[in-house]
Order: structure tokens, then C-alpha cells, then sequence
């Protein structure tokens, strides 16, 4: 199993930065290894998002099932894709008005060994920086607010 687990305090408000990684739509407008991303359905606090990840000439996407609680938590699980185990989560801590505590843990497996050699260095990369991502473009957001 793999596992990724990311925390940093931000000088963003929680329902801003929630709104953000919340919104898997438009994670392809702003995430530079995201090709496309789309909210399948967004229900009862249940949604149901695919993303595609192109970066250096590998091409795959995956959906996964978030469950969320608004500006505290976003569940992540798996539906489809090259894992045959992806679940975790993102925290959102308000620490006042003006700054949030964030956290991702993902743990994974993927589907086959020739799948895990050519598409782990990729995500893994993917995932060291994806805080960094997000954070950067909450702090365009409330620049632009």
C-alpha cells in the first residue's frame, strides 16, 4: 500500500479553500496534469467525480465517490480506474477567519505491477505537489475576491 499524507495552515478561509478542492469540475482549468474533470453527480452531499490525468505521453482517468461534510471534510473512494485501492480524505480545520489547517490523506494500491511501474513515479509526483496546487490558486481566487 502507498500512502500520502500532506498538511499545511493557509492564510485562506476554510469555505474558500473547501469550495476549491470541492469542485472537481474545475480542477482541469487550474491543475496543470489535469486534461479534463467532471462532477457526475452531486447529491445529498454525494458526489461522484472522474479526473483525467495526461503527463508525459501517459494518459488514464479515474472516478471516485466523495462523500462531504461542507468546509470540514471531503471522503474520497474509489469507482473505476488503474487502482484496485484509492481512499482517504481531505480535512479542513478553521483556525480563525482568515486561515484553515489542511489536510490530505490518500493510501493506494494500483491494479497490476505494469501498471504500478509505469503510472506510480507519475502520480506520485502528482501527489507531492498537489497541496501546493491548490493553495496556490485558493490564494488567485482570494487575490482576485
Amino acid at each position: 500500500m502507498n500512502y500520502i499524507n500532506k498538511s499545511e495552515e493557509i492564510n485562506v478561509s476554510h469555505e474558500l479553500i473547501f469550495a476549491l478542492i470541492n469542485n472537481v469540475g474545475e480542477y482541469h482549468k487550474f491543475l496543470p496534469w489535469c486534461s479534463n474533470s467532471k462532477i457526475i453527480s452531486d447529491t445529498n452531499n454525494r458526489m461522484s467525480a472522474e479526473i483525467e490525468i495526461s503527463k508525459n505521453f501517459i494518459n488514464w482517468k479515474f472516478s471516485t465517490e466523495n462523500t462531504y461534510n461542507p468546509n470540514k471534510k471531503i471522503n474520497i473512494k474509489l469507482i473505476d480506474g488503474p487502482f484496485n485501492h484509492l481512499e482517504g480524505y481531505w480535512e479542513f480545520t478553521k483556525l480563525d477567519n482568515y486561515n484553515t489547517a489542511v489536510e490530505l490523506y490518500l493510501e493506494y494500491r494500483f491494479d497490476s505491477r505494469i501498471v504500478e511501474l509505469s503510472i506510480k513515479p507519475i502520480f506520485a509526483k502528482i501527489m507531492s505537489s498537489i497541496l501546493d496546487s491548490f493553495i496556490s490558486e485558493a490564494f488567485k481566487r482570494k487575490g482576485a475576491a
